[in-house]
């Protein structure tokens, strides 16, 4: 069986190794940023929890500071994911044969739900599944720890705690076992609260990462899939739903076996909050490992149907057409954010800077700091999406005014989502062009000095 796993696991890698990769600027600028004194929140503005991106420790202390690098981190994590979800489904279902069934489903579906994006959801897995591991082997303390780690990557696991901690209140109908659950998730939050008190930023770290998400991302985000995008998460995650008409998972079938059923399906709801308020496919992978784990048992059921075994041959046969779709449209070497245009624009940086002069990236790629070795103008930093300019244009513009930059870098084609970047930016486009000239063009971003 670890023959099996191994082969999955190398079948996987070698599958990603032939996809585009799609490395979010976010995991190497926030890094750098923050390992050369900005402070998380009061200069850098940002929705998320801290994670590997604010603390101490970052990715950019860990060595993640070359896409190469991060490919390897996305390798490491899926390479950990496999084997955890293999340590948990042969715990469930008591079958090493079974967890390698759900081994397979991971490998089949995660490439088609972004698995060639690196973000911060593509961490959550190893720490959900560890936290369920804990969970099923009764050590309640060591499920919330992890969970409450999960918590400090990104705010959206807050609902799966409270899912898991009412779980555990109704199941054993006393308070202790759902206490020392939330026990657990409080310590790695404590840690978080220290964080934030000794850097003194409660009032900003509250407004970007709840008032904010609460308001104005929550209204200029992209809450919704198209019906083609929802076409697609249902017919994979709809698969998995069949699990709940296995007779084991029904009370005549075993308690423990409908209550475990359950227990993972909370994982899968709990998991997928993290699409709120932006539907992006990467946003599914936190809930794609118990998709996998619910499918072996739909899998189990249907086959054992007269009538519904069929189901299971159309599911084959349309998943094959839709990978087959997906694999036509991601198979390259590309590597976004990173290419030779990239790399010029930098040369031209390095030519026209020195250290320690500040630079301005106007609705261009953000990580050119980082890829530079230079500061934004007022050491403020934001991402410049629509929603976040709405609330930040102003001291992103004091910065420039007060804090003038060497160089600045615009790309007035820059769009996000339709939206131009600069429409929302006028105060310091109006700025930039009073006050700056065009020296150079590479492809269609502008090298501008001051005039």
């Amino acid at each position: 069986m670890i023959t099996g796993l191994v082969l999955i696991i190398l079948i996987h890698l070698f599958i990603l190794s032939k996809l585009i990769f799609f490395p979010y600027p976010e995991l190497f600028i926030y890094p750098y940023l923050t390992n050369h004194g900005l402070i998380p929140y009061a200069n850098i503005f940002d929705q998320h929890f801290p994670g590997l991106m604010f603390f101490p420790i970052n990715l950019g202390t860990l060595g993640m500071d070359t896409p190469q690098i991060a490919r390897l981190w996305q390798y490491g994590i899926v390479i950990v994911t496999h084997i955890l979800l293999f340590l948990v489904a042969r715990k469930f279902f008591k079958s090493s044969s079974k967890a390698l069934i759900a081994n397979l489903f991971f490998l089949i579906w995660h490439p088609y739900f972004e698995g060639w994006v690196l973000w911060i959801d593509s961490f959550l897995p190893i720490l959900t599944l560890t936290s369920l591991y804990f969970l099923l082997s009764k050590k309640n303390f060591w499920s919330g720890f992890f969970l409450g780690v999960a918590l400090l990557f990104k705010q959206v696991i807050g609902p799966l705690i409270g899912l898991i901690g009412l779980y555990l209140f109704i199941k054993e109908k006393k308070i202790k076992p759902a206490f020392i659950f939330g026990l657990g998730a409080l310590i790695p939050t404590l840690f978080l609260i220290k964080y934030i008190n000794d850097l003194g930023i409660w009032k900003d770290f509250i407004f970007w990462t709840i008032t904010f998400n609460m308001s104005t991302f929550a209204e200029m985000g992209r809450k919704y899939g198209t019906l083609s995008e929802w076409a697609r998460v249902v017919g994979v995650y709809g698969f998995a739903l069949f699990a709940i008409l296995d007779k084991q998972s029904l009370p005549d079938g075993g308690k423990n076996v409908r209550e475990n059923v359950i227990l993972i399906s909370l994982f899968l709801v709990g998991s997928m909050a993290s699409i709120y308020a932006r539907f992006d496919f990467v946003h599914l992978q936190p809930s794609l490992p118990f998709v996998a784990l619910l499918s072996v048992i739909s899998i189990n059921w249907l086959i054992k149907e007269k009538y519904l075994k069929v189901l299971v041959f159309i599911y084959a046969f349309a998943s094959i057409y839709l990978l087959s779709q997906f694999y036509q449209g991601h198979v390259g070497n590309k590597i976004f954010f990173f290419g030779d245009s990239e790399k010029r624009v930098v040369a031209e940086i390095q030519k026209l800077s020195n250290t320690g002069d500040k630079i301005f990236a106007f609705g261009t790629l953000p990580h050119i700091y980082q890829m530079a070795d230079r500061l934004p103008p007022g050491n403020v930093f934001v991402f410049q999406f629509p929603w976040f300019m709405v609330e930040a244009q102003d001291r992103v513009l004091t910065g420039i005014i007060n804090d003038p930059p060497k160089v600045v870098i615009r790309d007035l084609t820059a769009e996000v989502e339709g939206k131009k970047l600069i429409f929302y930016m006028p105060k310091i486009n109006e700025y930039i062009n009073k006050n700056y000239k065009v020296v150079s063009i590479i492809e269609e971003v502008e090298i501008m000095i001051i005039k």
